[in-house]
């Protein structure tokens, strides 16, 4: 693999650390020498000549190949910098995958499928709120970076705005700085937007449990599509899964319909569609529903009728109030119907999504299918989000699943299941909240 680095040190080494139940330090590369380079533009490949707003010529980050770690799973580059002596000029935290600079997330996926769940990291997300280092576009300037969401208007850039922005920059879930890392989570004070705060802590869980997990990212999805998915029975996404293309859709619809099936842990799940405009640029379109094609036909639930926290100041905490509670996915839970789980740990937290269900009604709550939730998805839970204030739509998350694509195989009817926990911090909770913890097993063994 090639690992391209800009440092003003004379040396600098790679510290090669495994992702599971804590990072375990893998491989360790000999001092390299160490060369500077400019930053590049969002929207740049920075391992290749560029130009700046200016017209100056930018020269590509010096390249480093680096032996393949032989285990598959998820990795972080940890960057080290040294003086002329061989001694160590910088000491990183090495106990965690968060930091602004000087790492570097990757995936190693097994030369063969090696197990029947596949967990997807979701790159676009992260490059989505990623600024880089933390400096957003000053036309005053004329310098800067930008992401997705403080992109500046045409006229404020020379030459008009670029589309987008690049998947081959610093950053995309660790090394860099989100664009909202200034929404402090109370819970966690790693920023959102990056691998240590949600896919990072559900990692580790697999790994406590001893989960046998294939590991990619969603550019995988949308390079190889269905080919990708068809050796495994169960996708998995958690957290924050936003940001899809149609090729990423289009894989996994025919996965579910082909009686394959997908686990959501998260919330706010395939909001926006994106386009790429070459192998690593993309840019947002708009969100799914506005374009005649809803998220929640796929995965149950839709962020129009959840809710976002944009700020941590409301005092009311929410947990999913429990409705079929003889459904397989509570078994061994001990819940009854009306219990509240999650209360203690704000588990329909940061966002959350919802199907549309008459509120008038009383439990247990079924969707109306309004709002292009599909006929057959069960409503689980409801967390309801307004005694917080900051409800949208329908304002409440639903947990929940339905099966779609059903076929008859043999003798036998099947299909895929979605399954949606419809909350971005289910992955918070996995470790303090048994009932938390207990519905994800059961949804990973029956589902895989």
């Amino acid at each position: 693999m090639t690992l391209r680095v800009a440092t003003d040190a004379p040396w600098f080494r790679v510290e090669l650390h495994r992702c599971g139940d804590g990072l375990t330090l893998c491989e360790k590369s000999p001092w390299l020498p160490g060369e500077d380079a400019p930053p590049h533009l969002p929207w740049h490949d920075w391992g290749e000549p560029g130009t700046g707003l200016r017209g100056e010529p930018l020269k590509p980050w010096p390249a480093y190949p680096l032996p393949v770690p032989a285990e598959p799973g998820v990795y972080v580059a940890v960057l080290v910098e040294g003086d002329d002596n061989g001694g160590d000029l910088t000491d990183p935290d090495r106990t965690t995958a968060d930091g602004r600079e000087a790492k570097a997330l990757f995936v190693v996926r097994p030369p063969r499928p090696a197990a029947r769940i596949l967990y997807k990291l979701p790159l676009l997300t992260y490059h989505a709120y990623n600024l880089i280092d933390g400096r957003a576009y000053d036309p005053e300037r004329g310098d800067g970076h930008w992401c997705l969401y403080n992109m500046p208007r045409p006229e404020e850039v020379p030459g008009g705005l670029s589309p987008g922005v690049g998947l081959h920059r610093p950053g995309g879930g660790t090394g860099a700085t989100p664009y909202d890392v200034f929404n402090f989570d109370p819970y966690d004070p790693t920023p959102r937007q990056t691998f240590a705060h949600w896919d990072g802590p559900f990692v580790a869980w697999l790994a406590r449990r001893g989960y046998a997990v294939d590991y990619c990212t969603d550019l995988d999805l949308h390079r190889e599509g269905p080919a990708l998915l068809e050796p495994y029975r169960l996708l998995v996404s958690a957290g924050h899964d936003e940001y899809w293309s149609d090729a990423m859709r289009a894989a996994v619809a025919r996965h579910v319909a082909g009686g394959g099936n997908v686990a959501f842990f998260g919330g706010n799940t395939c909001w926006w569609r994106v386009v790429f405009h070459d192998a690593v640029t993309f840019s947002r379109v708009a969100p799914w529903h506005e374009l005649g094609r809803p998220e929640n036909e796929l995965t149950g639930v839709s962020f129009r009728n959840g809710g976002e926290r944009d700020r941590d100041e409301h005092p009311v905490p929410v947990g999913f109030r429990v409705q079929h509670a003889d459904h397989w996915v509570y078994e061994g839970t001990g819940l009854s119907d009306g219990e509240v789980f999650g209360l203690a740990e704000n588990l329909v937290g940061y966002e959350c999504d919802g199907a549309a269900f008459d509120r008038a009604a009383p439990p247990p709550h079924a969707p109306t299918g309004a709002d292009g939730t599909p006929a057959g998805f069960t409503i689980l839970a409801v967390g309801d989000a307004r005694a917080s204030g900051w409800g949208l739509g329908n304002g409440a998350a639903t947990m929940g699943l339905h099966t779609v694509g059903l076929h008859t195989v043999g003798p036998h009817a099947s299909g895929g299941t979605v399954f949606t926990a419809a909350t971005t911090d289910w992955p918070r909770a996995l470790a303090t909240c048994p009932p938390v913890a207990r519905i994800t097993v059961n949804v990973l063994d029956r589902l895989s």
